[in-house]
């Protein structure tokens, strides 16, 4: 048997290097020579104080101490315990010379180059009776024993050995991440003051590829031995999330930006955004007539109720999550409030624009703030863009915070106008009427002199805006509001979806608002809360009753008497907006709070109609856009007639004042007549204006002339006064 002459292993033939220590077969020194050349069991390549070899990255530990023969001439010394003896004294509470005296030794010597002499101790069973008979130990259990002491042995022997690979692999990764730095820095021209050589950078990266292979060769024999039990550390973990890296090399590790592929080192892919939320589906549900259930679904849609043939509605009915709990004064209780029956809610707080329900659908229970709005003085719900207040106010001195930047972003996308969606689906197959009911909460134009467009579809709809734009409400507290939908609106229906936006992109005024939910009933049924109420139409300027005025209310449509007068009854409770409309005259509203059961009265005063430059200019700057009556043609005709020149000019001064803006000439009818003769007809005199203004300097290409017959009323074509109010030409600034 040939023995290693560093370590005293016993190494056969077929190892030219001893798999303990590392040392070459018979050129070892002494045991106890310092100057012991070591040689790596892998690949051969002489180890000079290394922790792992610099050519296979194999881990390096190191040799135990020799275990030499007390009797033998090259050590003196007391032989040291070994692990073993160690190992055994811990597992049976026995020293371990007394292990040493149950067996006998075997010297079995072999010359090295240097004349050195390891003796090893071979341990075999004595057949010492009298020492047997003395322990009374069967030879049985000496076997038992035995068995467990390798056991154990090799059971401290693999965690050694485990715990040592793996300090390897945390030895290795450092230098790695360190050469990972410097080749970074030798690329970055400019950046660092002083630069690597070419010999320092192609260092780097050898050193680099070398502890890569190690982690590499590590990993891969971590996959290969399913029973290794992992030893976890802190500052290392898996690169599992990395495309490419194998799925079974789970102690596979790389520097951060880099990854593992098939044992070479190659850039990490930019981990990739989660995906966006899915968005709660709009599934509407019919109603059951249980108000608990009823009011808490956010989308429903009944057929044949008991309020309409059809209804359908967004928004769960619960006052912006605020509930509808009052605390009534007069009778010292807590009652529950209706919202249907006309009666205001408590002030409650301000929405937070942080905290939106999560289910609650597009447009509902949030505070929405005009497009156009610029951050300053206004009411409550406006003051959800205090940081863009605040970064209006730093950007006079050119400085502004990146972070007072990211959250007026983020007050801006919380509040911007969002459509409510309603799923309308298939219409009765007869509509004879259609009005729509939105609980509005802390719109107040008329004090702000704001001004809301409001749309369906990308169609304004002109008496809602005269409805919303009469608002003055304050608390902040919510109200019922119906509307009738002209019948000339309701193709806008048979799209199945409909889409109501309300906002201002127009006057900048700070005006935000809420909504509760909004409900479209289609051939509504009596009201279960009803209320009356008395509307007088007078000038404004002589206050004198104005007679043969339009006024609408909720469904109906009433022609003012003599005294400038008309009663209505069946109204449905909430918030009645009168509306009234006279030739000559400018349309306006009245708004009147009504409980249920109540009577109430409406005075309305019109203003003359004004076409001067600066009445036109004044219009555009509050809505956009300008009905111009004074512009005639002759019937069924498209030829401009001489008594249009007045109003022409001031329209021509309009545009003059905007030279870079677009403009949308539009052509308007009432509904006498076909779509087939009077939507070309309309679109003929809008081109009419058009053409007389090109020839007064103004830009062909800033001019859009269009024509919409009587498609797109402004009042109810059930009466000659509305009629005379829906033939017109309308200005439209688009830009």
């Amino acid at each position: 048997m040939k023995i290693c002459c560093q370590c005293g292993v016993s190494v056969v033939d077929g190892d030219t290097f001893c798999t303990h220590c590392g040392a070459r077969r018979n050129e070892g020194a002494s045991a106890d020579s310092a100057g012991a050349q070591r040689f790596c069991t892998k690949c051969g390549v002489p180890l000079a104080g290394t922790q792992f070899c610099m050519r296979c990255g194999v881990p390096i530990g190191q040799p135990p101490a020799a275990t030499v023969a007390p009797g033998a001439a090259a050590d003196k010394s007391p032989r040291p315990v070994a692990d073993a003896d160690v190992a055994l004294r811990a597992s049976t509470g026995r020293s371990s010379f007394v292990t040493a005296s149950a067996v006998a030794t075997e010297n079995i010597s072999t010359q090295c180059s240097g004349n050195a002499t390891i003796r090893l101790l071979q341990s075999s069973p004595r057949n010492d009776s009298s020492r047997r008979s003395a322990t009374q130990v069967p030879w049985v259990v000496g076997g038992v024993a035995a068995i467990l002491t390798v056991m154990l042995i090799t059971g401290v022997w693999f965690v050694v050995h485990r715990a040592r690979q793996r300090a390897a692999e945390l030895e290795a990764r450092f230098p790695l991440e360190r050469n990972l730095s410097n080749a970074a820095t030798n690329g970055r021209s400019g950046e660092i003051g002083e630069q690597q050589s070419t010999e320092d950078f192609k260092k780097n990266l050898s050193q680099m590829a070398a502890a890569a292979n190690v982690l590499a060769q590590s990993g891969q024999n971590h996959g290969r031995n399913a029973a290794t039990p992992a030893i976890s550390s802190p500052s290392i973990s898996p690169n599992s999330s990395n495309p490419g890296t194998a799925a079974s090399n789970s102690e596979s590790v790389a520097p951060h930006g880099w990854t593992l592929v098939d044992g070479k080192l190659v850039p990490a892919q930019p981990p990739q955004p989660p995906p966006p939320p899915k968005p709660v589906p709009m599934v509407p549900v019919a109603a059951t007539g249980v108000q608990t259930h009823d009011w808490a679904l956010e989308y429903e849609r009944t057929v044949n109720g008991p309020e309409a043939d059809l209804v359908v509605r967004t928004g769960d009915i619960n006052n912006l999550g605020f509930g509808w709990k009052y605390y009534d004064w007069n009778t010292k209780q807590t009652k529950l409030l209706d919202p249907f029956s006309g009666q205001s809610t408590q002030p409650h707080p301000w929405p937070d624009i942080h905290h939106i329900p999560p289910n609650a659908p597009a447009g509902t229970d949030r505070i929405i703030v005009g497009s156009a709005v610029i951050p300053g003085a206004g009411d409550g719900y406006s003051g959800a863009l205090g940081d863009c207040l605040e970064q209006q106010q730093l950007a006079k001195n050119g400085q502004i915070p990146s972070q007072i930047s990211a959250r007026c972003n983020e007050e801006r996308a919380l509040t911007a106008p969002t459509p409510v969606v309603l799923l309308v689906g298939a219409l009765p197959s007869k509509i004879k009427e259609a009005l729509f009911q939105i609980f509005v909460d802390d719109f107040q134009p008329m004090p702000m002199r704001s001004h809301f467009q409001v749309s369906l579809n990308g169609t304004r709809i002109p008496n809602f805006e005269y409805a919303i734009n009469a608002l003055d409400q304050s608390g902040p507290i919510g109200k019922l509001l119906t509307l009738k939908l002209l019948p000339e609106y309701w193709p806008l229906l048979r799209s199945g979806t409909v889409k109501l936006l309300i906002d201002d992109p127009i006057t900048h005024v700070p005006d935000g608002y809420a909504v509760d939910f909004v409900r479209i009933l289609v051939n509504p049924h009596a009201f279960k809360y009803q209320v009356s109420l008395t509307a007088k139409v007078t000038d404004a300027d002589k206050h004198t009753p104005i007679s043969g005025a339009t006024v609408s209310a909720a469904l109906a449509s009433k022609v003012s008497d003599g005294n400038g007068e008309c009663q209505f009854s069946g109204l449905p409770a909430g918030l009645v907006i009168a509306t009234a409309s006279a030739p000559g005259y400018d349309e306006s509203s009245a708004q009147v709070d009504l409980p249920a059961g109540k009577t109430g009265e409406a005075d309305i005063q019109l203003h003359r109609h004004q076409e001067t430059t600066a009445a036109l200019e004044q219009s555009i700057a509050q809505s956009g856009t300008v009905n111009v009556y004074g512009i005639h043609f002759d019937t069924g005709s498209s030829k401009l007639r001489a008594d249009s020149m007045p109003t022409l000019q001031a329209v021509l001064g309009l545009i003059k004042t905007h030279p870079s803006s677009n403009w949308i000439i539009a052509g308007h009818t009432d509904n006498q007549g076909s779509d087939s003769l009077n939507i070309p007809l309309s679109k003929a005199r809008a081109e009419s204006v058009v053409s007389w203004l090109t020839t007064h300097g103004m830009q062909k290409a800033h001019l859009m002339p269009q024509g919409f017959g009587a498609t797109r009323p402004v009042a109810d074509n059930s009466t000659g006064a509305g009629r005379a109010l829906n033939r017109r030409v309308e200005i439209a600034v688009t830009k």
